[in-house]
Order: structure tokens, then sequence, then C-alpha cells
């Protein structure tokens, strides 16, 4: 075996170590200590690959979004439907994606509900590309009907995400001894297909607003 391939198997294997223990722990309980121990991994080994916790713990956090982002795009999604299936279509999806990839559940719930503060700037980053696809998912719904005097799919949109970082921030006080991370999942989902659901009711155009 070649030395690449060496190099790629070590790094791959600390990379799957890591990732069950921030999904299980998420960021703050996590340690490297446990990654050594549990996965007869030298510590000497994981700093030749890698920098320190922050580096293990935003690339199992790319990977995460990287993933979830290429599952739903491969969603097909039909644009005859109404604007409620289509949006329970995607909410279904994410769901099953979870459940499908369940080391990733624990990742994406520290995320969003618990993000470590110092690494603000690169989770943005790392989950850029999914909140690109959420954003264009929620202009192609507001885009297929009328919207009410006044409003643009531009302005709502942003309006919405404001509204989301409150939301979500308001979810972690209310979710803090959820019993496990499947239970907090399904209640961030089920809340926020309601969110949405509650806006794009505010800001589609009424039959009776055309007459």
């Amino acid at each position: 075996m070649k030395r690449e391939e060496k190099n790629a198997i070590s790094r791959q294997r600390i990379l799957d170590a890591a990732l069950k223990e921030f999904s299980e722990k998420g960021y703050g309980g996590a340690s490297l200590n446990t990654v050594c121990a549990e996965n007869a991994i030298s510590k000497g080994i994981i700093y030749h690959y890698f920098k320190d916790k922050d580096e293990l713990y935003l690339l199992c956090v790319t990977d995460c979004f990287n993933t979830l982002t290429a599952y739903m795009k491969a969603m097909q999604e039909d644009v005859s439907a109404t604007i409620e299936r289509r949006l329970s279509a995607y909410f279904d999806a994410r769901l099953r994606f979870f459940a499908e990839n369940p080391l990733y559940l624990g990742v994406f719930l520290d995320v969003v509900l618990n993000p470590p503060a110092h690494l603000a700037m690169q989770i943005a980053n790392a989950r850029d590309a999914f909140d690109a696809l959420n954003i264009s998912v929620l202009t192609a719904l507001l885009e297929s009907a009328p919207l009410r005097k006044g409003l643009s799919a531009a302005a709502v949109t942003e309006d919405f995400r404001m509204y989301m970082d409150f939301f979500n921030a308001r979810f972690r006080v209310a979710l803090a001894d959820a019993v496990t991370p499947e239970d907090a999942l399904r209640e961030h989902e089920e809340r926020s297909h309601r969110q949405l659901s509650i806006l794009l009711h505010g800001v589609l155009e009424h039959q009776d607003e055309k007459d």
C-alpha cells in the first residue's frame, strides 16, 4: 500500500472516531482523549494529521452539512404540487436523512442549538451551501404564488432568516432538557415547518385581496 493511501486511511479513521464523539457529546463534551482511548489511536497520530480539536470539529461539521445538502439537492421536487405539500416533502426529507445517517444528527443539533461561539464564523462558512439551499427552496415557494402588495420574495426571505435566528435561540432554551437527540430534532423540524407555514400564510396574497 502506498504512503498516500495509508495516510488517507489513518486520517479517515480519526475523522470517523471524532464524528462519533462529537455526535454523541457535542463540541463542549467531546474529548480527544476519549477519541484516543476508545479507538486505539495515539494522540501523536491525531496531531500529525490535525491541528487541534477545533479543526476536527469543523471538518465533521463540514462533512455533515455537505452530505445533507447533497442529499436534499438530489430530492425530486414536484413543482406542480401545492406549496404545503412541497414544504412537507422538504421537511420529511430532512428527517429521513438523519434517520439514515444518525451520526450526523448530533453534529447538526450541536451546530443549530449549541454552537461554540469562538467558531461561529467558520461554522457559518461550513453550512453556507445548506443555508443557500434553504433560501432557494423558500424563494421558489414565494415565487410560485402571488405575494401581498408591497412585498417581494427577497425582502420576505431576509426577514425570515432573521426570524429563524431568533427562533433557534428560543428553541435552544425550550429544548434544553430534551430526552433524546431524535426528540429534539423532531420537535425542531416540526416547529420550523409550522413557522414557515405561518410565514407563507401571512405573505401570500389571498383571494379577497385580488378582487
